[in-house]
């Protein structure tokens, strides 16, 4: 067995160029902020998490986001390791996951190396400040290829090895539970799963009947584990604040006062700006309990929001905030089933006059996603194709930390520290010029080099992705007239999927919410690595396996 064929050589690369990446983005410090609804708001309840006291007292900000990101804060704490290096350490394992994945019908392993630091240099795991602060965006992306790659793992071993393919389906389950709750916009993997999963079950007909029930068994396995998850979690919440939901966006008394709210039509209406001062006065018109915020969100606490994004009137990526935010001051989030009694009355007096025809409103037909004009058809194409280009073009990209500082008060600043066992980004510029003339300069070749990585993905991306895009392109529509799955095309197109999902989920929040979608683009990323990854793999399998016809029961090795 020659080297690059040993298992074991292959881990101690892997760990060796893990222990590399970890010594480059060392030159990264913490950025402690002070934004009680991102940063500053996980840090606190993970501090509260740490204190025995769930996520802490019941307000607005409690339920409104994800438990799995300040859960991963406390578990990085319990285990002592600093919060970047928690998240370069679950990239790394995301990225190892993906290779591990493939490993066993891969016969030129020598591919598995490259391919392995093809993912975990991927300059959007180090975008500074994007994963140098306390946001999500620093286990989201590491999180949706893990579940990825688990699912691609279980469809490799369907069939082959049933005790493995239980672990993978175990990861798929455990690690779509940790995603789904973290960021809001999760749906997207939806289609790659089903993808993965739905041509794996493609030849269940064939098999017998006990086989065929086992492998739906595992496919359904981590949904089941997702719901367990989501149970679990809605229980917690349930026990400390009387509100059994993961996040209180999703209950029906919330979706039923802001949903009313978009229905309400306007002559008035602009781009981002779902619910503007005409409708929020025809609203306090007829609702007199949303009329109880009116001094708040039309007074201070709305002009807070405007200030902050200089705007004339409240966006849509200001106004869920700027509502949920008046609600407490008028005194409604005191504990959860008063505030969703209040949610709930909102809605349902809005829905009333929309029926007796006092308000001019829409069908319902959501309850979160502002409203879809005729004008926007012709946004649709142009920032889809948009949207795609900045994604596999790698753009918006920066390891620089030169004039980034943090801001804090003490107290806020030791929390952070305390929190995340992390060394914190200076406050002041002048502390920057004390550190010593070797440290500077080591960290700004660290800088450079990270760069210079960046600019090389910048450059060799959009050319690897058309060419992928091409072979594909080429080779998946034959298969599919021959009614003949390849693995790696199979898995190709469940990437290619997730790229194109993602892209229309953010074209939506681009024409409708906010144009600023640069954190949102993270999770994309590694999708399009992957799918250069398997086409390559595809390519491989195809000139050198000397096998013209396989189907998904017949993995190929390349």
């Amino acid at each position: 067995m020659s080297l690059l064929q040993s298992k074991r050589f292959f881990v101690l690369f892997a760990l060796f160029m893990v222990i590399a990446k970890l010594w480059l983005v060392n030159a990264h410090l913490l950025m402690a902020t002070m934004t009680p609804h991102d940063d500053l708001l996980f840090i606190t309840q993970a501090h509260n998490i740490l204190s025995g006291k769930w996520l802490g007292e019941y307000n607005q900000l409690t339920l409104i986001k994800g438990q799995f990101y300040p859960l991963f804060i406390a578990l990085s704490y319990y285990l002592n390791i600093p919060l970047l290096a928690a998240q370069q350490l679950l990239y790394a394992f995301a990225s190892f996951t993906a290779v591990w994945a493939v490993y066993p019908v891969v016969r030129q392993k020598w591919l598995l190396f490259v391919f392995y630091v093809f993912l975990l240099l991927n300059p959007f795991s180090y975008n500074y400040p994007a994963v140098g602060r306390v946001f999500r965006l620093g286990i989201y992306p590491s999180l949706g290829l893990l579940v990825f790659s688990c699912a691609v793992g279980l469809y490799v071993r369907s069939g082959k090895s049933w005790k493995q393919a239980v672990v993978w389906s175990l990861g798929t389950g455990i690690f779509l539970s940790a995603f789904w709750n973290t960021r809001e916009e999760s749906i997207w993997i939806v289609p790659s799963l089903l993808l993965l999963f739905g041509l794996a079950c493609f030849d269940l007909r064939r098999l017998p009947r006990s086989r065929a029930a086992l492998l739906v068994g595992l496919y359904g396995l981590p949904i089941v584990i997702l719901l367990a998850f989501n149970t679990t979690l809605k229980t917690i919440n349930q026990h400390h604040y009387g509100v059994s939901a993961t996040i209180e966006l999703e209950t029906p008394q919330f979706e039923s006062a802001y949903g009313g709210l978009l229905r309400i039509k306007s002559d008035q209406w602009r781009q981002f700006y779902p619910v503007v001062k005409d409708v929020r006065d025809k609203a306090y018109a007829v609702s007199p309990a949303f009329r109880e915020v009116q001094s708040y969100l039309d007074g201070p606490v709305g002009k807070k929001w405007q200030d902050m994004c200089g705007c004339t009137d409240i966006p849509a990526a200001f106004f869920i905030w700027a509502f949920r935010d008046s609600v407490a001051a008028a005194g409604y989030y005191t504990n959860g089933p008063r505030t969703l009694n209040y949610y709930q009355k909102i809605g349902d007096e809005i829905d009333q006059a929309c029926e007796a025809g006092t308000l001019d409103c829409r069908p319902r037909i959501s309850s979160l996603v502002p409203p879809w004009h005729w004008e926007y058809n012709k946004l649709f194409f142009p920032t889809y194709w948009s949207v795609l280009k900045r994604i596999i073009s790698f753009q918006d990209f920066s390891a620089s930390t030169e004039g980034m500082l943090s801001r804090g008060k003490k107290g806020i600043m030791f929390m952070y520290e305390v929190v995340t066992r992390e060394k914190l980004l200076t406050s002041k510029s002048t502390v920057l010029k004390q550190y010593p003339e070797y440290q500077r300069h080591l960290n700004k070749e660290k800088t450079r080099i990270l760069n210079d990585i960046g600019t090389g993905y910048q450059k060799i991306m959009p050319v690897l992705f058309m060419l992928s895009l091409l072979i594909f392109c080429f080779s998946a529509p034959k298969d599919l007239l021959k009614r003949e799955f390849r693995l790696f095309t199979v898995a190709g197109g469940a990437a290619l999927g997730g790229i194109l999902s993602i892209g229309f989920i953010l074209t939506l929040l681009a024409i409708t919410s906010y144009s600023e979608i640069e954190r949102a683009m993270h999770s994309a990323y590694p999708m399009v690595l992957l799918f250069i990854i398997f086409t390559v793999l595809d390519l491989f399998a195809r000139v050198f396996s000397g096998k013209k016809n396989q189907d998904s029961s017949a993995v190929p090795e390349v």
